[in-house]
């Protein structure tokens, strides 16, 4: 796996078609994709390192390079399988490479790990804040959430432990730790009625324009009433001016609810220009 003095060791041209190829798979996976297939020439350059003079001796340099990085994050685990399929007959370079993503969560970490290597080469770079790394950052805490719940249990001196019984518990405690990976995290914003509703919402990354709400499961809350509250939740959303992409996390510590991949994967889509992302967690 990546470390941070391994990426900080890579010259630029490796570094960018890295963080390049990267930013492609994230796309698709951002859609639920766990197999796809991308182009190794992609006709807009993101980087001008990678591409300085547009000759055909640097496009073939750079599609070699993208072709090198996917094959790179395959020999580090992020991805399972690498394939070019010969489909079109053209220019080598002018096919398409097939991949597979074992690991959506630490594929997701690792974007962030670029990300924040860009930021360092770059300060003040585009990609740093964007929302998709935001998406992957809240992933992340999602996934550490539980492990923080059964640490907070047990305090030193015999102090009584800090139990997770509610959703007020869960958003507390998660929005302490947006703060740890956030500069504004606004909480309780005021979001547009729905059905003639208003509410507010739990959380709103500012400068990442993605909303984070919270919900933890409970007696009584079947698959269908948390999917029908999260549909609720995307509907309301759609619309409001400070939100590109929903981040909806179900904290379910007993394991209530009888299919949570289902739900993730019906909800998890980009719905009138809305990215949606459902996690339910600790998974089982």
């Amino acid at each position: 796996m990546l470390t941070i003095a391994k990426l900080r060791g890579l010259e630029d041209e490796r570094f960018y078609s890295l963080l390049d190829v990267s930013l492609d798979i994230r796309g698709e996976v951002d859609f639920g994709v766990r197999e796809t297939d991308i182009p190794i020439m992609r006709h807009l350059v993101r980087y001008s390192v990678l591409l300085p003079a547009a000759t055909p001796s640097m496009m073939d340099r750079y599609c070699e390079l993208r072709w090198k990085a996917l094959k790179f994050l395959e020999t580090e685990g992020y991805l399972a399988h690498v394939e070019y399929l010969d489909t079109y007959g053209l220019h080598r370079w002018e096919n398409r490479a097939k991949v597979s993503i074992p690991d959506t969560a630490k594929f997701y970490e690792m974007v962030v790990m670029l990300s924040e290597e860009e930021e360092r080469r770059e300060p003040n770079s585009s990609g740093a804040q964007d929302m998709p790394s935001a998406m992957a950052r809240v992933e992340q805490l999602c996934n550490r959430f539980h492990a923080v719940a059964l640490k907070l249990q047990t305090r030193h001196a015999q102090r009584p432990g800090l139990i997770i019984s509610d959703e007020y518990d869960v958003q507390d405690v998660f929005g302490a730790l947006l703060e740890t990976r956030f500069e504004d995290v606004r909480t309780e914003e005021w979001a547009p009625s729905h059905a003639g509703q208003p509410a507010r919402m739990d959380f709103l990354l500012k400068q990442e324009s993605v909303i984070v709400e919270t919900k933890m499961t409970r007696v009584g809350l079947t698959d269908r009433k948390v999917g029908d509250e999260l549909i609720l939740d995307i509907n309301r959303y759609k619309g409001h001016p400070d939100c590109k992409a929903l981040f909806c996390f179900v904290y379910d510590p007993d394991h209530r609810l009888t299919n949570p991949a289902g739900l993730e994967a019906d909800l998890s889509r980009r719905t009138d220009g809305l990215l949606v992302r459902v996690r339910i967690r600790p998974k089982r």
